[in-house]
């Protein structure tokens, strides 16, 4: 099937209605008093939105492109999608007004703020499952915390998409022994890139586009770059010769729905619930296609190939990871408050690892 008429398809399945409703009940008590909500029953509304993968790109780009089509169908053809690829910062773009959203991992916008990285995936052990952290967002006070956060930023984010659990840490060559890392670049994002510092490697920023070149001319020694499908649409399986035989972003990555807040609060509750619909069901689709796909994309072969070094390296990620994210959750006010309600639902979800609660507190 072509890949358009895939997605034609794909965006018509059905929103997550009880998130919906939520939200809906949520956003009618949330919108502020005397703001007047604009009359969007008379025409199209064009929303710019900026995107951090170009288009040909498989995985989050197609996600972004199901997300425009879903919001459209919701709304009846009132909403319409102009895309903006390429994007290198979106939250950058909506706050200085080039876009009016973004669909974008919060790995890429640390540079407002490092405890944003919360909402898009710890590394390491630090990280819990897309299905935890959608729980923490909806049920955990994960998602007003967030709203605390990138109301800095003039921002109202929401999850609407994951690459997966697991990314392939590709390599390019055989590493038998830990200091063979020393000095080599890697692409990873988010705090991973401060993890794998820790332990010699350099990160690079290498877009996404070119990461299977630079693995075939060996001017990356490995590289992490979102789930199976959109590993594969890159090529990295092809480029690459090894497996690093772990994941430093273990949980994978969340994408988020960022929307300007100004916007944001002036939209009536209705159209609130729909964008928030529309985002919770392409967060559930986005889940189940890397699910669907993982095992067909993935070739068996490349067991074969993982690095012998692979336990060591999975315990040096667990033990850089968390004092990296130690370091983060002591940065400030804002950092404190989330890793504290992230580690007490963490807790008690898994009561058998430790916290960083008494570490930073």
């Amino acid at each position: 099937m072509d890949r358009r008429d895939f997605l034609k398809s794909a965006g018509a399945a059905a929103a997550a209605a009880t998130t919906a409703t939520a939200v809906a009940a949520e956003s009618a008590t949330a919108q502020p008093a005397g703001v007047a909500a604009p009359n969007l029953a008379a025409g199209i509304v064009e929303l710019r939105l900026a995107t951090f993968w170009p288009d040909a790109v498989a995985g989050p780009a197609d996600q972004a492109r199901r997300l425009g089509q879903r919001l459209a169908a919701l709304s009846g053809g009132r909403y319409r999608i102009a895309f903006a690829n390429g994007i290198g910062d979106g939250l950058a773009s909506v706050r200085a007004g080039e876009a009016d959203l973004y669909y974008a991992s919060e790995h890429d916008h640390l540079g407002a703020h490092r405890a944003l990285a919360y909402f898009a995936g710890l590394p390491g052990d630090r990280g819990i499952s897309a299905r935890h952290l959608s729980a923490w967002m909806l049920a955990g006070g994960g998602q007003q915390l967030w709203d605390d956060l990138a109301a800095n930023f003039d921002v109202k984010a929401m999850l609407a998409g994951h690459t997966g659990e697991q990314p392939c840490f590709v390599a390019s060559r055989r590493v038998s022994d830990m200091g063979e890392l020393a000095g080599g670049k890697v692409a990873v994002s988010g705090l991973a890139r401060d993890v794998v510092r820790g332990f010699g490697l350099e990160p690079v920023a290498t877009p996404v586009a070119h990461v299977a070149d630079a693995l075939t001319r060996g001017e990356l020694v490995a590289a992490e770059c979102g789930g199976a499908i959109t590993s594969y649409a890159l090529g990295l399986l092809r480029a690459a010769s090894c497996s690093a035989g772990t994941s430093v972003n273990r949980h994978g990555s969340a994408v988020s729905l960022g929307i300007r807040r100004s916007l944001w609060d002036r939209l009536p509750a209705s159209d609130q619930a729909l964008f928030a619909a529309a985002a919770a069901a392409e967060f559930e689709l986005a889940l189940a296609e890397e699910e669907a796909h993982r095992r067909l994309l993935y070739p068996a072969s490349l067991a074969a190939d993982t690095w012998p070094v692979a336990p060591e390296l999975s315990r040096t990620i667990r033990r850089v990871a968390d004092a990296v994210v130690a370091h983060v959750a002591a940065s400030d006010a804002h950092a404190q408050r989330i890793n504290a309600g992230y580690e007490a639902f963490r807790r008690a979800l898994l009561p058998e690892t430790s916290s960083l609660l008494d570490a930073v507190t």
